[in-house]
């Protein structure tokens, strides 16, 4: 033993290095990492056309409120939300009491004044026959005249307001004035409405069109794009359209365009009130593929994407020629053949080379 013990000490710690190290020779190598989940997509090649979408919602062409051409209270109401209405038919009545006084209060006043130009015609006659032998003066006579016109006159005054108020008594019955469907009714019976107030509300039949608002920095492009309509509850289906209207002015909260897209046959199915999409496409030559956002990575500064192999189990980076961005989509025009499939999610934690498993999503 030396001084203080130290060779002893110096020897324990080379005999602890020594047997670490051997333990260290006789354990496993670490596990090299398995295969890294991707999702992918398959690359589908399509026209290059330039296709921007827009929500709509499917209206009539003519919506119109219709009311009473009086004021009254409402008796009865006839039509229902849904109903299909035809020229005449009658959709709501107000109490026509007052004015059916009013109707036989002219009527006999009428009566009266019929009976005035009969008395003044019999005054006219018996003067003129007077005048002819000289046994009365030409101013009588001309006085008996002019009482005879004022009675005729009277007369053409009380059967035009007697008119008048015909036609007043048959307003206080609404009727329809085209074919059409009721899409609302804003009255009640015991109501009392003013002349004119909104009623009931009627979309005529004929022409559908797709309303859509269009952003100030796109509506100069859509006035000469194709355009097309998809009703969203009827998948596969494509309705020609033809732009009928464009607002000259943007709104003044959305700062959006107003555009009523007419549909050039519209299937059997599609309804008033349908939610749908305006497609307006801009053709281009050649096909592009258009692959999430989220596939694009860089190389060398470059747009690239990793390509799986055919055996699903390697990628391979790939520079690509992105012509556009279109929200969360990106529009590859060189670079991608048909059916190739691409990494879309996680591309900037692989490698060239580098070992993959394609993730699906489990079923549930």
């Amino acid at each position: 033993m030396g001084r203080n013990g130290r060779p002893i000490f110096a020897a324990s710690l080379l005999g602890m290095a020594l047997a670490t190290a051997l333990a260290a020779c006789d354990s496993p190598p670490p596990p090299q990492p398995g295969p890294r989940p991707v999702r992918v997509a398959t690359v589908q090649l399509t026209p290059a056309d330039e296709v921007a979408r827009y929500a709509a919602v499917i209206q009539p062409r003519v919506e119109a409120d219709l009311g009473f051409r009086v004021g009254g209270k409402v008796a009865e109401r006839l039509a229902q939300v849904g109903d299909r209405v035809e020229p005449g038919m009658p959709l709501a009545r107000l109490d026509p009491t007052d004015l059916d006084l009013q109707v036989r209060a002219a009527e006999a006043q009428l009566a009266a004044t019929r009976a005035d130009q009969r008395n003044a015609q019999g005054e006219f006659d018996r003067y003129a026959s007077l005048r002819q032998g000289e046994w009365t003066t030409r101013q009588e006579f001309e006085r008996r005249a002019t009482a005879l016109d004022r009675a005729k006159a009277r007369v053409k005054e009380t059967e035009a307001h007697l008119d008048l108020l015909r036609n007043t008594a048959r307003y206080t019955t609404l009727v329809a004035d085209a074919p059409g469907v009721v899409t609302a009714v804003l009255i009640e019976p015991g109501l009392v409405v003013a002349q004119g107030r909104p009623a009931v509300r009627i979309a005529r039949l004929g022409e559908l069109e797709a309303v859509a608002d269009v952003p100030e920095h796109e509506a100069g492009a859509f006035t000469t794009r194709q355009l097309s309509v998809e009703a969203w509850a009827l998948p596969g289906a494509t309705i020609a359209g033809r732009l009928r209207e464009m607002a000259p002015s943007a709104d003044p909260v959305t700062r959006t365009y107003r555009a009523r897209v007419t549909l050039a046959d519209p299937p059997a199915g599609i309804q008033i009130g349908m939610t749908a999409t305006v497609v307006a496409r801009q053709p281009r030559p050649g096909t592009v593929a258009r692959v999430p956002l989220s596939a694009i990575t860089q190389k060398g500064g470059a747009p690239a994407v990793w390509v799986v192999n055919d055996a699903g189990d390697r990628v391979a980076l790939r520079p690509v020629q992105v012509a556009a961005f279109a929200g969360d989509l990106a529009i590859v025009a060189d670079g991608l053949a048909e059916g190739e499939r691409i990494v879309t999610a996680g591309v900037h934690k692989l490698d060239a080379g580098q070992p993959i498993r394609v993730w699906t999503e489990p079923v549930r």
